[in-house]
């Protein structure tokens, strides 16, 4: 278990996401790759698929947010409350844990982009960050609502989402890394998170999280907020 759980350092960041890379690196197209500035980061590359009566919306540039275009902070979906730990937590976390975001509706679909997520060390918050920047097939990088809308359909994934205020955490800023503006989920819920799932209760339910399994675990519990759910892997 890392040093300070749920909290990392950077090395202790790094070990991590080079054992998803291994880990996952059969079944997800995943590189962990390193910045200017000599961090590390992990990348995460699914092709987007949607409805074919849904495939209009993803070509729409109006609403678009472009490489160059400032960064607003006030771009943010909806604002949140502090997730509320406990009983109630666990239960809506199982819920964005058993439900499959990917699947959109049963309408035959078609590819018709591309979604990168980037795992991120935040320094500041000692936690991982999830950015994600999702292109259409036509060049479009797609704003925070196109994204929410397509990405999580599911309603039981969205009531979960809302539940937890990770429906409201999603923002725009500056790719830390590569200074490009990217969607990210707040990292201010992780360590509360990770506490619900890891710290034993008082029936001894806790799981025992490692760096090894630190990333796949964190992502189970914020993947879906933004489409991303992990295959199982091959024994």
């Amino acid at each position: 278990m890392a040093s300070d759980f749920p909290y990392l350092t950077r090395s202790e960041f790094g070990n991590c996401i080079e054992w998803f890379e291994q880990v996952y690196g059969a079944v997800l197209e995943v590189k962990v790759r390193t910045s200017r500035g000599s961090h590390t980061y992990l990348q995460i590359n699914k092709p987007l698929f949607l409805a074919r009566n849904d495939s209009d919306d993803v070509v729409d540039s109006d609403d678009a947010v472009n490489n160059g275009d400032a960064v607003n902070s006030g771009d943010a979906v909806n604002s949140g409350d502090a997730v509320n730990s406990g009983d109630a937590v666990n239960s809506d976390i199982e819920d964005l844990e058993d439900t499959d975001p990917t699947q959109l509706d049963t309408c035959p679909a078609m590819e018709c982009g591309l979604i990168e997520y980037h795992v991120v060390y935040s320094a500041s918050w000692r936690v991982p960050v999830l950015y994600v920047r999702v292109h259409a097939s036509t060049g479009v990088v797609m704003d925070c609502r196109q994204v929410a809308d397509m990405l999580v359909a599911d309603s039981k994934v969205r009531g979960a989402m809302d539940a937890v205020e990770f429906g409201g955490a999603l923002g725009i800023q500056d790719h830390p890394e590569l200074n490009e503006p990217f969607m990210y989920l707040h990292p201010c819920h992780t360590a509360t998170l990770l506490r619900a799932v890891v710290v034993p209760a008082r029936d001894g339910r806790g799981a025992e999280i490692g760096q090894r399994n630190y990333i796949s675990a964190w992502l189970s519990l914020t993947g879906a907020a933004v489409g991303l759910s992990l295959p199982s892997i091959p024994h």
